[in-house]
C-alpha cells in the first residue's frame, strides 16, 4: 500500500511515496523551496508564506500519481491562517519570524499571569507562540481578526482546501498555546481575557482522523495526519525503551514521551512545554538547530560536505555562543550577529571559516546536553540513549559532538522521520499497522540506524561548563 507523505518545512518542502510492504519504502517525488516571502506594507515589511504556490505544488503531484491511497500533510507549528464567512484565505500567513509579535508576549502577560496560562495550557513560552501573533492583532485593531469566521492552522489550511472540512488537528493545535493540553479543548478563557474572538476556532479532530475523499483525485483519502512536523519525526523514532529524543532540522526539539502532561513550577521556571502527540504527550523544549548554520551559509553558498570537512580539521572550542540568544532568532546577517555576541561577551571570535562552523556545532551539542540534564531532573528519570532524527543526522561531526556533550549513546536516523512518521500515521488509520509499537518496530528493521559512543568526556564537560556560564549570561573572558 502506498501513501503520500507532504511535509512542508520552513526552508524546504519535501513530498514523499511511502510503501509499506515487507518494509518500508520511501521515495522523494517532490522538493521545492519554501521560506518566507517579503512585502512591503505602509509602515515596514512583513514576513508571510505564499500557501497558494505552496498548494499548487502539492496539485501537480497529485494530478500525476498512481495508486496511492491516501494523503497526510505535516508542517512547522504555531502559523495559522484565517478564512473568511465564504471559505476565502483572508491574507497569505504571517511568518513566525515576523517582527509583528515583538514585545507582545510581555504585554498579554500583563493581561494574563504567566502561571495561569501555563497551567491552562502545558505550553512554553515564546514570543512567535500562535498566541501572541493573535494577540498582536488584537493590540494593532486588525480588520482581519474582525471579518475572520474560521482560524485554522497552516497543515489544516491544506486539508480544507483538498476536502472541504474545516477542522483544526490536535498535535498541531497544542502548539498554539491557544489549547488546554490538560483538558482537551481550547483555552477559551484564556483567548476571551486577551479580546481573541473564540467563535473563529473550529474543532479538533484526533491524528489518524480520515477527514474524506480528496478533491483533487477521488481516489485518495485525506487523513488528517499527526500535522505537527514534531509529532510526525517523533513517531518514527525507533524506540526500544525510554529514551530522549531529538528531532533535528533548523529548529531541534528535545524531550521525551510521557503518559499525562508534566505540569509543575520547576517545569514553568525552564520552559518546557507539553505537546501532543500520537497518543502521547511529548515533554520538550524547543532549541535553535541548524538556523545559525544556515543563516550563515546564506553569506558563503558553499556546499555543507565542504564546510563540514573545514569544521573537522579546525580548532576547537575557541568561542561559545548561546544558540537560543534573542539575538540569533529573525534573519540577517548571521556571522555579523555572532561576533558581535563574541565582542560582548568578551570572547576571542573565529580566525577561519571552520572554526566558525565548530564553534557552532558544539555550541549546539552544548545546548542539547543542557536540555537532556534539565529533563531528567523534571521527570526523575535518568535515560541511556539520545535518538537523534531528522536533517541533522547527515552530519556525523554534530551526532559524536552530541554525545561527547551528553556523555549518551546517540542513536542516529531515520534521516526522513517526519514524513516517515506522517505516513506510519497514515497507515495505522488505515488499518495496515496496528498500532504505534509495530510501527516502530518497522522502523527499526527499515532503515539503517548509527551509532556514536561518547569521547573524550572530561575535555567536553570542562567546555560546558564554560559554554555554560555563557548560557547563563556570564561572560568568561578570551579563551
Amino acid at each position: 500500500m502506498k501513501v503520500l507523505a507532504v511535509d512542508f518545512g520552513a526552508t524546504n518542502t519535501k513530498i514523499f511515496e511511502v510503501e509499506l510492504g515487507e518494509r518500508l519504502l520511501v521515495r522523494e517525488v517532490k522538493r521545492f523551496r519554501t521560506g518566507a516571502v517579503f512585502l512591503p506594507a505602509s509602515e515596514r515589511i512583513h514576513a508571510f508564506w505564499d500557501l497558494p504556490r505552496f498548494y499548487q505544488e502539492v496539485v501537480e503531484v497529485l494530478e500525476e500519481v498512481r495508486e496511492v491511497r491516501a494523503i497526510g500533510i505535516d508542517s512547522w507549528g504555531v502559523d495559522f491562517a484565517l478564512l473568511d464567512s465564504k471559505g476565502r484565505l483572508l491574507s497569505l500567513p504571517y511568518h513566525y519570524r515576523d517582527e509583528r509579535t515583538k514585545g507582545v508576549m510581555a504585554k498579554a502577560l500583563d493581561r494574563v499571569p504567566r502561571e495561569r496560562i501555563y497551567e491552562r495550557t502545558g505550553i512554553q513560552f515564546m514570543e512567535i507562540n500562535t498566541l501572541y501573533q493573535l494577540y498582536s492583532m488584537v493590540l494593532g485593531d486588525d480588520e482581519l481578526l474582525n471579518l475572520a469566521e474560521t482560524f485554522l492552522m497552516v497543515p489544516d489550511v491544506f486539508n480544507y482546501w483538498l476536502t472541504g472540512v474545516k477542522v483544526c488537528e490536535y498535535t498541531d493545535a497544542t502548539t498554539t498555546q491557544c489549547y488546554s493540553v490538560p483538558e482537551g479543548n481550547w483555552a477559551f478563557d484564556i483567548l476571551e481575557e486577551l479580546g481573541i474572538p473564540t467563535k473563529i476556532f473550529p474543532e479538533v479532530v484526533k491524528p489518524g482522523t480520515v477527514l474524506g475523499k480528496c478533491r483533487l483525485n477521488k481516489g485518495i483519502e485525506v487523513i488528517a495526519t499527526t500535522s505537527h512536523d514534531t509529532a510526525s519525526a517523533v513517531v518514527a523514532v525507533p524506540f526500544e525503551e525510554e529514551a530522549v529524543y531529538v528531532s533535528s532540522g533548523t529548529w531541534f526539539l528535545i524531550g521525551v514521551e510521557l503518559g499525562t502532561p508534566l505540569i509543575k513550577r520547576e517545569c514553568l521556571e525552564k520552559n518546557f512545554t507539553n505537546e501532543g502527540g500520537y497518543g502521547k504527550i511529548r515533554f520538550l523544549k524547543n532549541a535553535t538547530g541548524m538556523w545559525l548554520l544556515e543563516e550563515c551559509n546564506k553569506v558563503w553558498r558553499m556546499d555543507y560536505e565542504t564546510i563540514l570537512k573545514e569544521a573537522e580539521s579546525a580548532r576547537g572550542f575557541v568561542a561559545y555562543v548561546d544558540p537560543d540568544h534573542p539575538d540569533f532568532l529573525y534573519p540577517g546577517n548571521m556571522s555579523e550577529k555572532i561576533f558581535t555576541f563574541l565582542n560582548r561577551t568578551f570572547q576571542r571570535p573565529p580566525e577561519t571559516r571552520g572554526e566558525m562552523v565548530r564553534l557552532i556545532l558544539e555550541s549546539i551539542a552544548f545546548n542539547c546536553a543542557w536540555i537532556v540534564k534539565q529533563i531528567e531532573e523534571l521527570t526523575g528519570k535518568a535515560y541511556g540513549k539520545v535518538h537523534v532524527v531528522g536533517g541533522a543526522t547527515r552530519n556525523d561531526l554534530l551526532m559524536q559532538f552530541i554525545a561527547n556533550a551528553t556523555g549518551k549513546v546517540v542513536v542516529a536516523g531515520p534521516q526522513d522521520a517526519t514524513p516517515i512518521g506522517n505516513a506510519l500515521v497514515q497507515l495505522m488509520a488505515l488499518g495496515e499497522i496496528e498500532d504505534l509499537c509495530e510501527a516502530r518496530r518497522i522502523v527499526r528493521e527499515s532503515f539503517e540506524l548509527r551509532v556514536y559512543e561518547p569521547k573524550d568526556e572530561e575535555t567536553w564537560k570542562f567546555h560546558y561548563e564554560r559554554w555554560r556560564k555563557i548560557k547563563e549570561g556570564k561572560a568568561c573572558g578570551t579563551l
